[in-house]
This record gives C-alpha cells, structure tokens and sequence, in this order.
C-alpha cells in the first residue's frame, strides 16, 4: 500500500486549530494542579525549510519524547515524514508520563516567522519536548527533549532545537517523496514505502543537493528552530454594567505593584483617567500605562459599547508579579465620569476567584453641564452629540460622582444609577 501523504498533512493542519484549543490550559481547582502556565513561542530560523505546527509535551524528568540513537516511535516517524501532528499528539496524550500536549501554529510557519501557544502543567510534569517536520525533507525534524521549564512567573528560557533524521526513509529529496509544501508547485506526491529503512534517530546531515531540493535553497547551517518559555498566569476578567441606563466604553485593566494608583480619590487625575472620563479615550489610557513604572500588563476588556446590563469577557495573560489590578472605563453619558475599581487584589489558585464592585468617580476635569452638546456618541442616540468644550475645565481632583441630577439634556430617570457602576469578576485559570 501506498501513503498518500499529501491527504497526510492536509488533516495535519485541518486538525492543529482545533487540537491547539483543546490543548489550551484549563482551570483547575487547588493550588498543585495546573498551576504553571507557559508561553511557548517558536520561530522558524532557517532560510528555506518551512515547519509544520509544533507538537510541545509537559512531561515528567525520566520521560524522552526521542533519544538519539534509539529508534523513532510511531508518533515521531509519522510526523517526520508525513507531517502527522495528530498522530504524535495522540501518542503523548495516552502516556502516561506526559502532563499535558499543546499544538503551535495551525499552519506551515515558513522560514522568518514565529507561531505561539501556551501550556499548562502541574509541579511533577516540569520538562517540555517539543517536534516539528522539516517539510523539505524525506524524514527529517526539528526537536529539542526534556528542557526544564522556569519555575516563577516572568522567568524565561530561550534555547534551540537542531535537524534530527528520525532514521525511517532514505533521502531522496524528490518532490515525489515529499509532502507539500515543499515545491509549491503542486507536484509534491506520495511516500514510497520501497524508501523504508530500519534506522534510528540521529543528527540530520542536511541537503545533500542529489535530487530537487538543493542546497541553498534548503539546507541550513546549525540550529533550526528557536524556543522561548516564559511563565504566566491567566485569567478570565469579566466586566458587567451594572447601570439602568449609563453605556459604558470598553474598560481598561493594568496588573501593578501595590504602591501604584490608576486613579485615587482626592487627587488629580493623571491625562489617561482625563482623556478615558472625558472623551473615552481608551488608547491614551493604555498608552500611559504601558509605559508607566510599576504596571505590568494591560489590557482592554470589550471591543465597544457594553450597555446597561451588558457583560464583556476577556483572557488575559500576564507575564508579570504584580499581584494587584484596577480598571476604569467611562460612563459615556457623563461630562467626566468614570467607572472604576483601584487596587483589586488577584486570585491566587487556579480556578480561584475575585469579585468587585466599581464606582462612579468624577475625573474633576470638566464641569457637570450633562448637555449633548458637551458629551461623547453615543449618549443621545440621535447624533446630536458634541465635542468637550475646552471652556468647561476645572482643575479639580478625583471624587466620588454625585450622580445625574437632569440639570441639561440628561434624566435621573433615564441616566442616575443608584451604588455600584460596574461589577468585576477576576479568575485565575491558569
């Protein structure tokens, strides 16, 4: 029989997507299980040979994905010369030494770019292995075994996998024998199983040049895949409104160190919190913040109005230590008001979580004309709202905001609210 490895490597990358978000880290409860979570990013650094998706294994120390001069497993040949991701991914996730199984990428990466994924494991399955196809080539793979992966969070190892022959095909480098896409042109066709050989795992020799492959288009010289490893922690942030008729813009969440403010009562407000209570200027926010001593991650949680009652969800990873978070988004029917909650302490344990709830504070920056023609779209919803008016400033500091009072365009009925703004709920999953 015949393999048809060109059907071979077309279910290859129909299935990564979906294995990848199988693979994705779960939320777990106590604080052994799962409770590391890695970023894993790999770049293809050769100049010719494209690489299927990456298959990552978190296993235990004993565990070898492949050894040299041992012979190839069935997951590793099959992914050496067909390009059998779920083949490989199937064998790591029935042993019993492996943790977890993670796919990276859900398409060729070509020579210059980079795919990235993240795994979680548990404090007894800390090593990773990783494989990869050397598309341009009979049997050849890009692999690294049993790195230890970093113990805190923010921690990051960078190391490199070499070409290793998996020992199972002679190497023809004939477009026939090859799996696409390797020419690009269509011709790529089936294994021959005449090329069989009975050979063990050992350094790849390169492209020899004897067949349609040549050597500079697809040899390398070294390494040929570059890994970095970094440890995070993620969590699910979900921001609802909790107004009868205030919308709200997308709301903006920095993790930081416990000495640092977003934002604090009695005090000016920095020109990010001014620019979001104002104008709803998310980006000058998160901008600030980026670049801000003592805040680590940023992110934007919705992508556009979250109206009365609405909730919007976002994961966020986190690279960082800090274990402390605020968040701000405006109340768009206001002059320079602002939902908030400063100083949120996050989860510990995965599958642990954080609920808070945000008030309504007054930037200080503006005074309260509550007039369409003072306020941001999309508060009206007749497109009749204005631009700030420059002539409105105060120089005021942050303070609790008294509430719609109907003294313009704006009703207690329609705009006030009555408590909270906003209800935010942090959990760690992973």
């Amino acid at each position: 029989m015949r393999r048809n490895r060109r059907t071979a490597l077309v279910l290859t990358f129909a299935l990564a997507a979906s294995m990848a978000i199988a693979a994705a880290p779960a939320a777990a409860t106590g604080s052994d299980v799962h409770d590391y979570t890695y970023r894993v990013t790999v770049e293809n650094i050769t100049d010719g040979q494209p690489l299927t998706p990456v298959v990552a294994a978190a296993h235990e120390s004993g565990f070898k994905v492949f050894k040299r001069g041992q012979e190839a497993s069935n997951g590793i040949q099959q992914l050496a010369e067909n390009g059998g991701v779920p083949v490989l991914v199937d064998e790591l996730s029935g042993n019993g030494n492996v943790e977890s199984v993670a796919v990276i990428g859900s398409a060729p990466i070509a020579p210059g770019d980079s795919a990235t994924a993240l795994i979680s494991t548990d404090r007894w399955h800390r090593r990773l292995s990783l494989a990869s196809m050397l598309i341009c080539t009979n049997d050849g793979f890009a692999g690294r075994s049993s790195v230890r992966l970093p113990s805190r969070v923010g921690n990051e190892r960078t190391f490199y996998a070499q070409a290793y022959d998996a020992g199972t095909e002679i190497n023809t480098e004939l477009y026939a024998d090859l799996v696409p896409p390797c020419d690009g042109l269509g011709e790529t066709g089936t294994s021959n199983p005449d090329l069989a050989e009975n050979g063990v795992v050992r350094r790849h020799q390169g492209i020899d040049g004897e067949g349609d492959l040549t050597v500079a288009q697809h040899d390398w010289d070294g390494a040929v895949m570059k890994v970095t490893v970094e440890r995070v922690r993620t969590y699910e942030v979900t921001v609802e409104n909790l107004t009868s008729g205030q919308p709200q813009t997308p709301t903006v969440f920095a993790t930081h160190a416990r000495w640092q403010n977003l934002f604090e009562d009695g005090e000016a407000a920095s020109n990010g919190i001014q620019q979001v209570a104002e104008n709803g200027g998310i980006p000058v926010l998160v901008d600030e913040l980026s670049s801000a001593h003592g805040v680590g991650t940023v992110a934007v949680v919705g992508s556009g109005v979250n109206a009365p009652g609405g909730t919007v969800s976002i994961d966020v990873v986190v690279d960082d230590r800090f274990r402390r978070a605020s968040l701000a988004g405006m109340l768009i029917c206001t002059n320079d008001g602002f939902g908030g909650v400063d100083s949120l302490r996050l989860p510990k344990w995965v599958g642990e979580e954080t609920v808070a709830h945000g008030n309504a504070y007054d930037a200080g920056t503006e005074t309260n004309t509550e007039l369409y023609a003072d306020l941001v779209p999309p508060c009206d919803g007749l497109g009749q709202t204005g631009v700030s008016n420059p002539a409105l400033a105060e120089g005021g500091v942050v303070h609790a905001h008294n509430g719609i009072v109907g003294s313009g365009d704006l009703t207690v009925a329609q705009h006030d609210w009555d408590g909270a703004v906003i209800k935010v709920t942090v959990k760690r999953t992973g």
